[in-house]
């Protein structure tokens, strides 16, 4: 029998292949190593990003109208905005007036969280209310997506008067049954792939920082050509009925009535006031940079400011869809309004702001609680206003016109009214 071959050359080969092998599974194991890295990072900052867009989506709504269990826009008086939601007045004054308290106190088992969905682009929200039943979120049945949850808490101390804060939790993914992102429960964190806070606080910036002390004030004359001015200032700290630049004059039919407060046996009037027709004719907007403590164009660019475009001319009708949706928004009427159709506008508790670039006629015998401001004011109808009436050149009325200061009011809308900013250097990272 022939010799065998080529054994030592098979074994030589078999070790070669063996080394080979280990080689190359080594930088493999380093490969698989930074594909986990890779994916742990992509999920972290999955939910960070979804914490982020959170506040985003927080500061946005709390400058928003009204809103539905969705979180979608609604005219239904049924559902109040979002800022009132979650939000309410706090008597506490010690860090000045305006301070906000949450809607289920100190209570954690009575907290409600407004949430989001976020998946391709598109947002499927929840915004329950205190005592209502939690609208469904839609989430995927896949699990595919981020969300993000907010739970609005009380700021520390030494925080001025209309600051608030909130974290906002993002996930990777959303999650589901009690441990899911979105859950409306206080004592368990979710299950999910990646989990990021983000803590920030919030200031209201003022729509109406110094509000006008009279029932109705005017930069120029104010006039009546028929029927009846009436106008009543109960008020003891303004007592003001009309505070203006030029003369009260009537003429033809006209007549006027003014009540200063009770035991004051003043009518209540200052006008030829020098100091004011003396703003109303200064250049670069004194007078509305007077009031409202900036210029126009800066004001309507507000995120709370609800822009209406009436270049053409706006009636009633035009704003009755924009003031439904919007109870505690100032209402910025670019052009001429014409209040052409009996209405009650505004309420004792959601007073109307308007603000009206042109020409405010009332022209139907409508109530308007609020405050008015419009660049001239003509009233051809026995309405009514209560709260406080500015035109920054002339008034004048042809019919009976019903004007009453309210304080209450004026201190809604001084202290609530506004947009939310983000404070600078408050974002903080947290898990809640």
């Amino acid at each position: 029998m022939a010799p065998r071959r080529g054994v030592a050359a098979l074994t030589v080969v078999m070790i070669l292949f063996v080394v080979m092998a280990m080689v190359a599974a080594y930088p493999h194991r380093n490969l698989v190593f930074e594909q986990r890295i890779s994916a742990n990072s992509y999920r972290s900052n999955r939910a960070l990003e979804a914490a982020d867009a959170g506040v985003e989506w927080t500061v946005a709504m709390l400058n928003a109208g009204r809103v539905d269990g969705n979180c979608q826009p609604s005219v239904n008086p049924a559902f109040g905005d979002f800022r009132s939601r979650y939000l309410e007045d706090s008597n506490d004054e010690t860090n000045g007036e305006g301070g906000y308290a949450l809607e289920w106190g100190a209570t954690l088992a009575n907290r409600v969280y407004p949430a989001c969905i976020i998946r391709d682009g598109a947002l499927s929200c929840v915004c329950p209310s205190m005592g209502g039943a939690v609208a469904d979120i839609g989430a995927p049945a896949d699990g595919i997506g981020s969300a993000f949850r907010i739970a609005f808490i009380l700021p520390g101390n030494a925080v001025r008067a209309g600051a608030m804060e909130f974290a906002s939790r993002g996930c990777a993914n959303p999650g589901a049954g009690a441990s899911a992102c979105f859950a409306q429960t206080h004592d368990v964190l979710p299950t999910v792939d990646g989990l990021s806070g983000a803590l920030t606080t919030v200031g209201l910036v003022r729509a109406l920082p110094i509000p006008p002390k009279a029932a109705l004030t005017a930069g120029g004359a104010v006039s009546v050509t028929a029927g009846e001015l009436r106008v009543r200032n109960p008020d003891n700290n303004s007592g003001l009925t009309v505070h203006a630049g030029g003369d009260l004059t009537s003429s033809g039919s006209g007549t006027f009535a003014l009540a200063g407060p009770a035991g004051s046996g003043s009518d209540g009037r200052l006008t030829t006031d020098a100091t004011l027709s003396a703003l109303a004719a200064q250049p670069n907007e004194a007078w509305f940079r007077a009031l409202f403590g900036m210029d126009s164009a800066t004001y309507q660019r507000q995120p709370a400011v609800v822009r209406v475009d009436c270049a053409a001319g706006c009636t009633l009708a035009t704003l009755n869809n924009t003031l439904a949706g919007y109870p505690r928004n100032p209402i910025w009427v670019n052009g001429n309004l014409n209040i052409d159709a009996v209405a009650n506008l505004g309420s004792a508790v959601d007073p109307l702001m308007l603000i009206v670039t042109g020409t405010l006629t009332v022209s139907a015998n409508a109530t308007v609680r609020g405050f008015v401001h419009a660049n001239d004011v003509v009233w051809s109808s026995a309405a009514t206003l209560e709260g406080a009436l500015v035109s920054a050149t002339t008034f004048t009325a042809s019919a009976v016109a019903t004007l009453s200061y309210d304080r209450s009011m004026m201190d809604i809308i001084r202290l609530r009214y506004g947009s939310f900013v983000r404070t600078p250097g408050s974002w903080n990272l947290t898990v809640f």
